[in-house]
Parts: C-alpha cells; sequence; structure tokens
C-alpha cells in the first residue's frame, strides 16, 4: 500500500466532497456530487427525526435532574450578566459544564420550559452534531454510504435516547457536537498552528466545558492521525500539545470537584480491583452496544465488581477485532475500536464514580464505533461490501426501531423508572426513583411496595429504610387525617439513629404517642433484629400490647416470633388483616 501524503494534503481544496481522495485499499474514490451529499445529509437528519419526534410534547422529568437544571434554577430562567457570572464562575450541581446551563438560554427565557422546544431545540442540536459527524467521516475518504451507515449507527442508538430526550442530557448532545466539530477542523488542519488546527482547539475547550468525559478527544484525534492517516506519531503528538494542557487542566478540576462533593464511591473497591472495575465497565458498555434490549437509566451499583463472564468475553473480543483490523490493514477500523476504549477511560471506573454505569456515558464512544463501522466497510473488497452494507443497514433500522420504542419509556416520571426497576430489578437506586414519584403522586401503597423492594436489594442503604419510613408515616398520617405533616421529620430522626438501639426506642414512643400505628413497626423491627429478642420475650410483649388495646402492634410481635404461638388469643392475631412494612 502506498504511503499517504503529508497531512496537509488532506486539507479540503473546495467546497465539494472529499470523494477524490484515495481510500484504505487504494483506489479512487467515485467524487459525489453537493446534490449527493445534501441528500445523505437529508437522510440522517430524517431518520434522526423519525427515531426521537415522538419525545417532542414529552414533559420534563423533575424527578430525574429536569427540576434542578431547568425548572428551578433561575440562572437557566432569567438571562442577566449576573447570572453569566453564576454558570461561568461557580460550580452547579456537582459539576462544572457551563455550556450544558447556558445551551438553554437558546430556549427556557423566551418560551418557558415548553417542552416541545426544549427538546425541539435538542434534536436540532442532535441532527447538527451527527450532520458534522458524517462531514468528518467523509473527510476521512470513506464513502458516502458507510459514512451515513456509521453515523447512523452513533445517532439513532438506544442508549441515544437518553441523551436526546431526557432534558438535562443535553450535555451529551453539546459534547458529541463540538467533538464532532473538533475532528472535522482537526482533518481540515495543514499544520499543528494553522487557523482549523486553532478551531480544532477550541471546539475541544467548548466540549470540555459542555462534559468532561470529552478529555480522552487529543488521544482519539492521534489514533486517527496515526492509523487512518499514516500521520507520523511524533507530528501528531504535536499537533495535540496545547489540547493535552487543555486536559490536565480539566482532568485536576473534575477530580477535585468530585472529591469535594463525594461523587466518588467507596463501596465497590479500593484500587486492587480497579482491573476488574475497568474489565466489567467496558464489557457492559460493548454489550449494551452490541444487544441494548435492557437499557436504561440505572444500573446495579455493584455490578462492576461482579464477575460476570459475559463482559470479560466482550472485552476479550474487542482486543482481538482491535489486532485482526491491524493486521490485515484495516486502519480506519482499528482506529474507531481503539478510540472506543480511549473515550471510555473517564467512565472507566478506574476511579469509581457515584453512579459507575450509565447508558449516557455510552454515548461519545459511539461515534468511535461508528468510525470503526464505516472504516470496516471500506476496508473489504469493494464485491463484498455491497452485502455487508445491506446487513449493516438492517442492524441499523433494527437499532432505530429498538430507540423508538425505548423512547416511549420517558414519557412520565412514573413509567420511565417503572421501566427502570422492572428492566434492572437489582438497582435499588431505581427502586428508591420509583418509590419517590409514587409518593409525590399520592401513591402511597405503591411508593410503600417500591421502597420495600429497595429495602430488599439493599437492606444496608439507611436512605432506602428512612424513604420506606416516610411513605408508612405519610399513609398513617393520611389514615389520621394529621395536619401539617411531620413525616419527613420522624424520617429525618429515623435515618440518624438507625444505628443506635435508645435512639429508636425513644423514636418508637414518640411515634406510638403521636398515633403512628404502622410506622412504629419499623423502628421496633430494626430494635427486634438488633436485640436478637427471643419469642418468649416478644410474646410477652405482644401480651402488653393487646391488653392496652393495640392490636396491630400486638400483631406485629406476634408475627415476628420464629416459632408460632401457642396461645390462642394471640395466634388468632394472625389471622387479621396485616399490613407488612418490611419484607
Amino acid at each position: 500500500m502506498a504511503r499517504r501524503p503529508h497531512a496537509a494534503a488532506f486539507r479540503r481544496k473546495s467546497s465539494g466532497p472529499p470523494g477524490t481522495r484515495e481510500r484504505e485499499s487504494g483506489r479512487a474514490t467515485p467524487p459525489l456530487r453537493a446534490a449527493d451529499e445534501w441528500r445523505a445529509l437529508a437522510l440522517i437528519a430524517a431518520a434522526v427525526f423519525a427515531v426521537f419526534a415522538r419525545a417532542l410534547p414529552y414533559p420534563l422529568l423533575r424527578s430525574w435532574d429536569d427540576g434542578r437544571f431547568i425548572l428551578d434554577n433561575p440562572d437557566v430562567q432569567q438571562p442577566s450578566v449576573a447570572a453569566l457570572m453564576r454558570i461561568l464562575g461557580d460550580q452547579h450541581f456537582e459539576a462544572y459544564h457551563p455550556l450544558h446551563l447556558l445551551s438553554y438560554w437558546l430556549d427556557v427565557p423566551w418560551f418557558g420550559p415548553t417542552p416541545a422546544v426544549v427538546h425541539g431545540i435538542s434534536l436540532v442540536l442532535w441532527i447538527v452534531a451527527l450532520c458534522c459527524l458524517y462531514v468528518a467521516l467523509r473527510s476521512l475518504a470513506i464513502t458516502a454510504w458507510p459514512a451515513v451507515l456509521g453515523t447512523l449507527a452513533c445517532g439513532i442508538h438506544p442508549v441515544q435516547v437518553e441523551a436526546v430526550v431526557w432534558a438535562t442530557g443535553r450535555k451529551d448532545v453539546l459534547a458529541l457536537l463540538f467533538a464532532s466539530a473538533s475532528l472535522l477542523f482537526h482533518l481540515r488542519a495543514g499544520s499543528a498552528w494553522d487557523r482549523m488546527a486553532w478551531l480544532s482547539r477550541g471546539a475541544y475547550v467548548l466540549a470540555l466545558l459542555s462534559k468532561t468525559t470529552t478529555l480522552p478527544l487529543p488521544l482519539v484525534l492521534i489514533a486517527i492521525d496515526v492509523l487512518g492517516r499514516r500521520v507520523p506519531s511524533r507530528q501528531a503528538l504535536l499537533r495535540q500539545a496545547p489540547s493535552f494542557a487543555f486536559a490536565a487542566a480539566a482532568s485536576f478540576g473534575t477530580l477535585s470537584i468530585w472529591r469535594e462533593h463525594t461523587m466518588l464511591r467507596t463501596n465497590v473497591g479500593d484500587a486492587s480491583l480497579a482491573p476488574l472495575r475497568i474489565a466489567q465497565t467496558l464489557g457492559h458498555q460493548l454489550l449494551t452496544a452490541i444487544w441494548p434490549a435492557r437499557t436504561a437509566p440505572m444500573y446495579p451499583t455493584a455490578q462492576v465488581i461482579a464477575t460476570e463472564p459475559m463482559p470479560f468475553v466482550a472485552v476479550a473480543s474487542w482486543i482481538a477485532l482491535c489486532v485482526v483490523a491491524l493486521l490485515r490493514g484495516a486502519r480506519l477500523a482499528a482506529a474507531g475500536l481503539i478510540s472506543f476504549g480511549l473515550l471510555m477511560v473517564p467512565v472507566s471506573n478506574l476511579v469509581p464514580m457515584y453512579f459507575p454505569l450509565q447508558d449516557r456515558y455510552l454515548s461519545l464512544p459511539l461515534a468511535a464505533l461508528g468510525l470503526a463501522l464505516a472504516g470496516g466497510l471500506m476496508a473489504v473488497p469493494a464485491a463484498e461490501r455491497r452485502g455487508l452494507s445491506i446487513i449493516a443497514s438492517l442492524a441499523i433500522v433494527a437499532l432505530g426501531l429498538r430507540a423508538a420504542e425505548y423512547t416511549g419509556a420517558w414519557q412520565s416520571n412514573s413509567r420511565l423508572w417503572g421501566h427502570a426497576a422492572s428492566t434492572q430489578p437489582d438497582a435499588d437506586y431505581a427502586w428508591l426513583k420509583l418509590g419517590e414519584v409514587r409518593r409525590d403522586a399520592g401513591e402511597l401503597e405503591g411508593a410503600i411496595s417500591a421502597y420495600q423492594t429497595a429495602v430488599h436489594v439493599a437492606p444496608l442503604r439507611k436512605l432506602a429504610h428512612a424513604a420506606l419510613f416516610e411513605a408508612v408515616a405519610l399513609r398513617d398520617e393520611r389514615i389520621a387525617q394529621r395536619s401539617p405533616s411531620q413525616a419527613r421529620q420522624f424520617a429525618q430522626r429515623y435515618y440518624e439513629n438507625l444505628g443506635s438501639v435508645s435512639g429508636l426506642q425513644d423514636l418508637a414512643g414518640v411515634l406510638l404517642h403521636n398515633g403512628y400505628t404502622r410506622a412504629v413497626e419499623l423502628p421496633l423491627q430494626v430494635i427486634i433484629a438488633r436485640e436478637n429478642l427471643p419469642d418468649s420475650a416478644l410474646e410477652k410483649i405482644a401480651r402488653a400490647q393487646l391488653r392496652e388495646g393495640r392490636r396491630s402492634l400486638a400483631r406485629f410481635y406476634v408475627a415476628s416470633m420464629r416459632e408460632r404461638t401457642k396461645d390462642p388469643e394471640l395466634d388468632a392475631l394472625l389471622h387479621e388483616f396485616s399490613f407488612r412494612v418490611l419484607p
């Protein structure tokens, strides 16, 4: 294969398509007319609109950050110099993503937090981002249809539903937009210091200010230069020197913010488990990219320290594909596969994150897999490319249909968390969020059921116990028609005293005095478990409660006994209706 010309030869000489450039196979790429290019871009826009348009009227989701980012944020709703200074100068919501917040000035101040407008702007920005990605792929001498397929493989994948349909997901939209623009400007640069090169670095900084998961982008550009464009490695490194300085500063700032706001997990192992966390994380995301059947906004925390075999198989397969692509001369495919791993580094749980697994962590790395797909199609002989392109097209249609289906899960708070809990039943946070939205909607029975499951999934999580307590206390208040509510106050006290038997005893007395006949069972059950009370003691307490006329509390103690009581009067209580608060 002939050596590629110097990087300066890749600068666009005109606005026409890059069809006259040489492909990886060494044969000339047939040129496309400008009208054909516009048709390709129109096809991308139409496909994206068809997949995501049904979500335009969906309401903003207060239960999933839309409240604090948009609905309750005066800096977003009321533009001013003071608001601009606060957005640029302060941390917001455990992160520094000022462009994310500033992007809402495009719509929220002028139209209010109108769902159709907010979702519409996100969709338009997403289409623009994908158009930039398509043009960048064409700038790598990839023909039109493989470039369209690579772009759509990224753009209408089901994990992108969270980025496009969730209003707060606009940070991922901006990240792809500026990252694609940075790649495009870089490919049009003739040297390390010309205007296009600095535009590329400027777009990279904007990407960092939108979402810091774009940190590895300079490494991606090096991989594309060295493998896909045959630029000498030293020259490729030199071009990225200024960007490395930006990345170092952003990395230090991000870690500092995470530590300050306790955004790093401490219950998924120390540094010795980092290889396991990385393998499970990377494997999970690869499997999700290939088979997105169980996409959800939340996954079990402990999954990153599991030893499930399939993630290991996925990682081994990915490494094998990288090697095969390099050995067979599919250099662009190899660059895309390697770039996927590079873009996964910030979310690999090398430093364990508060939410170790999220679909949106895959949003930007999918662009690298799109490059791998397009580059792989370009590497095969023309006689085989048509058949493989048909198979790839059918797979992408299936992805689009799955994404359109998953979009329906985001049409309301209750539907979203119902989907999350049913899809990922071991994710305690999903059950907590489901309980929260049911509680706020006044569905206390459903909230209690969700919180009971959260306690069962994560029995050591104090927040789950406190949330269950609050829902049961609210139910007691509704039955007794008590006002004003003290449920949250008592729940906070319960949370603080979960490790103290004496504190729980005091709380139980207060609850009993105030008529919280079911909520009192929760601290009592914790006391029974901690004190390991024998059946004889429980039976004695049950008799005392029955004499005092507290049948429900007497029933609770009888039901807590390990063996069935021989006292007929107490045993009869078990046949009465019992509202069990813990599983």
